[in-house]
């Protein structure tokens, strides 16, 4: 019953933030999405709402709210078993919280990060082995491979066609290359695709 009840909320807050169209507003939409997933169990689902918020929040210039956000990534990339990515989304909230000055939030991803460090150790992919891509940069580079435009990759991720932009930006100069193809060929030799 209790997740009937979120569901409801969640639709009217998706309507809300439709109708306002503000980056603010569908980034709750999209983190409340997620960890509506999280509580069904639909642990990919959630990764990509959730993604889809720390994103909107980082857009917004909220790095509080992108940082909280990025705590509940990690604990979605943690039950899909990829510590190494939790562990990587609660590093990169550590330090904008650090930076915020937030105590109590330092202390809570803290906590996440302890929890995961044995478990990343253990993990065989690391950071180093992605070429230090995000899961969702992986994810678009996987459909780039496959031949669709930023246009087909947005609406299949539900995300805008400038956040498939801004991700293929960062990973030309993560990978320092210069083409869409030269970096799924890159990621292909690292066997990612």
């Amino acid at each position: 019953m209790a997740i009937s009840v979120a569901r409801a909320a969640l639709e009217e807050l998706r309507g809300i933030a439709a109708a306002a169209g503000t980056l603010p507003l569908l980034a709750s939409a999209s983190l409340a999405a997620g960890w509506i997933a999280l509580a069904e169990g639909d642990l990919d689902r959630a990764r990509r709402e959730i993604e889809d918020a720390v994103d909107r929040f980082d857009q917004t210039g909220a790095p509080f709210e992108a940082a909280c956000a990025r705590i509940d990534l990690a604990s979605a990339m943690e039950r899909l078993g990829r510590a190494d990515a939790a562990l990587a989304e609660v590093d990169r909230a550590i330090a904008e919280l650090t930076r915020l000055d937030a105590r109590l939030g330092i202390s809570s991803a803290q906590a996440v990060r302890d929890r995961l460090s044995p478990r990343a150790a253990a993990s065989t992919v690391t950071a180093k082995d992605t070429g230090g891509l995000t899961a969702r940069e992986l994810e678009v580079l996987r459909l780039i491979s496959s031949g669709l435009s930023n246009q087909a990759i947005a609406e299949r991720l539900c995300i805008s066609e400038h956040t498939v932009h801004r991700h293929v930006a960062n990973t030309l100069t993560k990978l320092d290359v210069s083409s869409r193809s030269a970096a799924v060929a890159h990621v292909a030799k690292l066997g990612l695709l």
